[in-house]
């Protein structure tokens, strides 16, 4: 899977050329154990549809909705897929979504991937039970999974999130309503096929959206090289989608979010409902004002790479190593973009981008800390939920982020702070004075006390003039 590719021009193929046996080898076996090189060469990886077992459709209903079970996209879905597509990417054509047809080759291209991933994470978890640390300058490494009932909030502070150490975190989701309310079955049939969600942003910033009925048809039998992606902040709002809030809760770690002492209008969007068909993803970034995130998938399965803190955002997304015809869409990233990135760092003597891999099933809640770059892939169709939040051991740095970017916001915040954590306001007041910040009046504060001296005789002719003042 990891190689030299033909480049992506007007009609050529995308299939990937096989490297030789020495090139394969090439730089495996710096820094002690070998990680990736060999692994990527498992012949008897099995069939993507094998390693996925378990998440085939079938109706849970005598009488079969017909969005779900037709045999292809329907005509008025088409239509009115099609449309929001145009509107979403208006610098393609309809027939430029499936100009590469990834969907031929994207089976092949994975299930060499997740063999790897999945025997990486292996011996990484093998090494965290016998108390032994991995191997030094690693190309790439696991993440630790742990479940619920053996890490307390405690120990989940002082080992992930003060330090900021992903982690996946296993058996939270078994109680929730989401785990019968967001199947494919039940969100084809149930209360929420009629809801309509976001599936983009039109070039004008308006929001494009579409029944969930009608993307779940469209995302069972698209064939697009980097699919629509629903992806919904505002479920929360009104409608039926708000009984939503009811099938899943937030897990006991993450409800310290400071951001809960600001009012749902003023603080940043932090809580979306996903629904990713097969090919759609998300392409590396670091989440908002340095905040951390948790994800929890209740349905499918998610490929993740994470890069530590500090990695520059050139060599995350990989920009010089990507050929002509390669855009920066997930699927593109992750079947030729990362392999080459991958290469690149193991043949370097030392090894920086401190690159994580996981694979995330069905029910796992993986812990993103701020700061750490990531891209996500939907092997499969999938349906998860996420929230970003602000928790106490990183206040600091996301209150940085926040009085540069959201600064009525955080004027807000500050004054609550004083009220509910008087600790924490001092913090936030003393890196203010240790930075040499100040918030600054705001332009409407400005204009009007630039009105007020222009009228007392005090303002300038060029004032005059700009705020519109003529003197008879």
């Amino acid at each position: 899977m990891l190689g030299t590719y033909q480049k992506l021009g007007e009609g050529r193929s995308r299939s990937p050329i096989p490297m030789g046996r020495r090139e394969r080898k090439r730089g495996g076996d710096r820094g002690g154990e070998t990680d990736w090189m060999d692994v990527v060469e498992v012949k008897n990886a099995p069939p993507l549809e094998l390693n996925l077992k378990g998440l085939k459709i079938t109706s849970p209903r005598g009488e079969a909705d017909r969005y779900m079970n037709a045999g292809k996209t329907l005509e008025k879905v088409k239509e009115k897929v099609d449309s929001a597509k145009l509107k979403h990417r208006s610098s393609l054509k309809l027939w430029d979504w499936q100009k590469y047809k990834l969907y031929n080759t994207y089976d092949d291209l994975q299930r060499g991937h997740v063999a790897r991933i999945k025997d990486i994470n292996r011996r990484h978890m093998e090494n965290l039970r016998i108390g032994k640390n991995p191997p030094p300058n690693q190309v790439v490494t696991g993440i630790d999974r742990v479940h619920w009932t053996d890490l307390s909030i405690e120990d989940f502070i002082e080992k992930y999130q003060k330090p900021e150490i992903p982690v996946i975190i296993t058996g939270l989701t078994d109680t929730w309503k989401a785990q019968k309310n967001w199947t494919i079955e039940e969100l084809f049939t149930g209360k929420y096929r009629n809801c309509r969600l976001k599936i983009g942003e039109d070039d004008d910033g308006y929001t494009i959206r579409i029944k969930v009925k009608y993307f779940l048809n469209y995302m069972m039998h698209q064939k697009d090289d980097s699919p629509m992606y629903l992806f919904d902040g505002t479920f929360d709002e009104d409608g039926i989608e708000r009984e939503m809030l009811d099938d899943y809760e937030i897990p006991f770690y993450f409800k310290d979010d400071l951001f809960n002492l600001v009012s749902e209008r003023r603080r940043p969007p932090y809580r979306w409902f996903l629904v990713g068909p097969k090919r759609s993803g998300t392409s590396a970034h670091t989440d908002p004002l340095g905040t951390s995130a948790w994800n929890a998938l209740v349905y499918g399965r998610k490929r993740w790479i994470l890069t530590k803190p500090g990695t520059r955002k050139r060599q995350v997304k990989g920009y010089h190593l990507r050929r002509k015809g390669e855009d920066g869409e997930a699927s593109t990233y992750f079947s030729y973009v990362l392999p080459r990135i991958l290469k690149e760092e193991a043949e370097k003597k030392n090894r920086d981008m401190g690159i994580r891999e996981v694979i995330q099933e069905p029910g796992e809640v993986i812990y993103v800390p701020g700061g750490w770059y990531h891209a996500v892939l939907n092997i499969t169709d999938t349906v998860a939920v996420t929230q970003n939040f602000c928790a106490r051991a990183q206040f600091l740095k996301i209150w940085r982020h926040a009085r540069k970017g959201r600064k009525k916001m955080s004027q807000k915040w500050l004054s609550k702070l004083k009220e509910e954590h008087p600790d924490l306001a001092e913090m936030a007041l003393k890196c203010n004075d240790d930075d040499g910040f100040e918030f600054k009046k705001s332009s409407k504060k400005k204009k009007k006390k630039k009105i007020e001296e222009v009228e007392l005789g005090r303002g300038s002719v060029q004032e005059e003039k700009t705020l519109g003042f003529r003197w008879e």
